[in-house]
Order: structure tokens, then C-alpha cells, then sequence
């Protein structure tokens, strides 16, 4: 799940990204004898697309085996509504105010927060070129951000803070990992020291997204966490509270679907399948790319769930539900509920 800029579930539906997208749907072979009406729909249909939005386009229909058995793979996931239960940049917002009583952080929180969906409100509903719709999103996004820098939401803000409120933040399920993930993380990706792992996520403070897995008994690498940061807190100092990326510390920061893509397409490798886990629109770019794309999904759905899996149904990609799966084709989009799901998944195939 993406945060976005403020609240990723304030996006409106007519910020549709695959209006223009042109791709042969990816497919899968699930438990029992496809229907080939839905089989071929799946495989074979095309919509128009400005290839100048640079997702990626699906390679033709395979039957092939996508992996050997124990084959080493790389896992990227996706952190807000993910990893987590739900979106975390209000526990990150809470952190803030209790280490600043006497500044009216919430205040200014609820300003930004109704000026970005009013932002969002005003992208028209039909515009020709995708390329066009995706720079003025991401012209949101920016904005965004530096609304919270003039609002000082987060000026004075220190590691040590984010790391006492994480912390609380955990204890008090206000942040609340995902069924299964511990389990996942623990006996699989660390019981198989070839496997790679990271996260790759626009949320706005990469110390407080490892904060929240160290007090949650999960210890992550500073390198397998890339995200955005608040200036300031890498180097030990109170934040200006400019949002910056993690690893550059410069103003390049992730805040959109494509974003994503770019710094997911530097982290693939070649010689290992690649496995993306996500439940937003921002993370569809990653889903597609990756060998193996993994959407989460609640029973109901939430705002953003629904919208990716109505951009996927627009751009005719199948994506059936991940324990139905007997075999994977070369690059499939499936869904699961859960880590807990995923882990029986992989221990049922041997993988």
C-alpha cells in the first residue's frame, strides 16, 4: 500500500492508470481445467496504450515452470497496507505531535491532508496522453510534500523519538503487521540465507518503518529498506522536516507507481526470479515487472485494493488467487490475504 503523498485512499477513481496502456495479459494455470473462454481473454486481448508510460508489457503466454524447486529467489515488498495491516503515516504523524505538545501538528496535518485531496479532485477525468496524467500525479505527490515541509509537521523530530514512538506504535497496534509476515520473514527469507529481501515502499521515513520491525522482534538492514527519509534523522540530527530520499538524501524521492518501477528494475537480478508483494495502485508498475507479482487483498477489499484490481481488470491481466495455483507461467499477477497464505504456498510447492 502507498501512502502517496497523505492518504493514498483519497485517490479518485478517475486517476485510472490503465486507460492507456497497451499489454498482453499475463497468465497462470490454476488447480483444475481453465475455461477457455476466460483463458484466452486473459492471454490474448489487447487494449491501446501510449508505451511512453513505461510499464512494462507482458511477455506471451508460457507454460513453462517459472522456477526450480529451492531455486533462490528475490523478495520485494511493498510496506503501508502491505507488511502492515493498514496505512502507518498517521502513527508516523502521532510520533511527531507527542514530541512536539505544544505545536499544533495535527492542525496542520488535517490542512495538508484536504489540500492534497482537493489536488487530486481537480486532475480532470479523461486526459489523452497517460504520460501527461502521470506527471501531473506526481506534481500532487510533490506538492504534497512540501506543504508538510512549510508546515513544520515534523521540524525537531529525532531518531530517538521515532524509535520510543515506533515502539509504543507497535505495543498499542496502532501499527499492526500482517498475518503471517513474522512467521514468513523467520522461516523463510532468514532460514534461507540465499534469498534476497527488501522493502521498497513511499513512505516518508525509512528509520521509523525498521523501528516498527525491530519492535516487532525483526531486524532489517538499513540498505533493504529503500524509501524516502526525513532530513536530518540518517546523520543523528533533529529534522528539518523535509522529506528527502533514504538513500541519497537528496530530493529524488519515491512518491509514485513509477518511481517505484525505477528503482525496482535496479534492484532485480538476473540470475534469481523476481517476487513483488503489494495492494495498491502505486505498486502496480512493480507487479507487472516482476516475475511473480503478489496482490493482498482484505475480505472486503479496501479503497486502494479495489482500485488495483479494477486497473488490472481494465488491463485484462488475470490474477486468481495464489493457493489456487498449481503452476506459474513465465510472469504471473496473482492475489493472497495474507504472509501466512504465501508461506503455505511456498512450503506446498517445495519452493
Amino acid at each position: 500500500m502507498a501512502p502517496g503523498a497523505v492518504q493514498h485512499d483519497t485517490t479518485p477513481a478517475n486517476s485510472n492508470n490503465g486507460t492507456a496502456l497497451k499489454a498482453t495479459a499475463r497468465s497462470f494455470h490454476p488447480t483444475g481445467t481453465p475455461d477457455p473462454a476466460k483463458y484466452h481473454a486473459a492471454s490474448s486481448q489487447e487494449v491501446v496504450v501510449d508505451h511512453a508510460s513505461g510499464i512494462p508489457a507482458p511477455p506471451a503466454m508460457s507454460t513453462r515452470p517459472l522456477w526450480q524447486k529451492a531455486q533462490p529467489m528475490h523478495w520485494i515488498l511493498d510496506w503501508d497496507g502491505t507488511i502492515t495491516r493498514r496505512d502507518t503515516l498517521d502513527a508516523l504523524v502521532a510520533i511527531s505531535a507527542a514530541h512536539k505538545p505544544a505545536f499544533p501538528t495535527m492542525h496542520h496535518w488535517q490542512r495538508v491532508s484536504q489540500a492534497y485531496m482537493d489536488d487530486y479532485s481537480a486532475l480532470p477525468p479523461i486526459i489523452d496522453a497517460e504520460k501527461r496524467l502521470v506527471r501531473q500525479q506526481r506534481d500532487v505527490e510533490q506538492r504534497s510534500l512540501d506543504r508538510v515541509h512549510a508546515s513544520a509537521i515534523f521540524s525537531g523530530l529525532t531518531k530517538q523519538a521515532i524509535e520510543e514512538g515506533a515502539k509504543h506504535a507497535i505495543q498499542a497496534s496502532d501499527v499492526q503487521l500482517r498475518h503471517g509476515f513474522s512467521s514468513f520473514h523467520r522461516q523463510y527469507i532468514q532460514a534461507r540465507p540465499s534469498a534476497a529481501f527488501a522493502i521498497l515502499s513511499v513512505n516518508w521515513s525509512r528509520h521509523f518503518i525498521r523501528s516498527c520491525l525491530a519492535a516487532s522482534g525483526i531486524a532489517v538492514p538499513e540498505h533493504a529498506v529503500l524509501s524516502n527519509e526525513l532530513h536530518g534523522i540518517a546523520a543523528g540530527n533533529p529534522s528539518s522536516g523535509r522529506i528527502v530520499s533514504a538513500v541519497t538524501g537528496d530530493e529524488v524521492t519515491i512518491v509514485s507507481s513509477g518511481d517505484k518501477l525505477q528503482k525496482f528494475k535496479h534492484m532485480q537480478q538476473s540470475n534469481r526470479p523476481s517476487v513483488y508483494v503489494g495492494d495498491s495502485p502505486t505498486d502496480i508498475e512493480c507487479l507487472l515487472a516482476a516475475d511473480l507479482g503478489i496482490c493482498i487483498r482484505d475480505d472486503p477489499m479496501g479503497s486502494s485494493q479495489r482500485k488495483l484490481a479494477e486497473a488490472l481488470e481494465t488491463l485484462q491481466v488475470a490474477c486468481p488467487k495464489l493457493k489456487d495455483c498449481t503452476q506459474l507461467g513465465e510472469r504471473s499477477v496473482v492475489w493472497a490475504t495474507d504472509f501466512a497464505e504465501i508461506l503455505e504456498w511456498l512450503q506446498i510447492n517445495s519452493l
